[in-house]
């Protein structure tokens, strides 16, 4: 679970929270009030950016779908256990 900025309880699970983005704001499931995820999330997205390029520039179609994978799989776990919920303005 993932904790509430504002009640420091359980605001939603990993997998909800994977699935937020920095333009996304939900309730608390326990407070019910707005959090989004910090701003720095937008730089979560660079390893699956960096994996895509190495894809378009690999001459090894293997080696490319690998890195893309592996970019894939490091945004997840940078947004999800990294990047913290904040309190939303709106």
């Amino acid at each position: 679970m993932v904790e509430c900025p504002y009640c420091k309880r359980a605001a939603m699970s990993t997998w909800r929270k994977a699935g937020l983005g920095p333009g996304r704001a939900v309730r608390c499931q326990s407070c019910g009030k707005i959090v989004t995820t910090h701003a720095a999330a937008i730089f979560a997205a660079t390893p699956a950016f960096l994996g895509g390029f190495v894809l378009m520039r690999s001459e090894s179609l293997p080696v490319g779908i690998a890195a893309m994978a592996a970019g894939l799989l490091a945004m997840a776990v940078i947004h999800t256990f990294l990047i913290p919920l904040v309190k939303s303005d709106g």
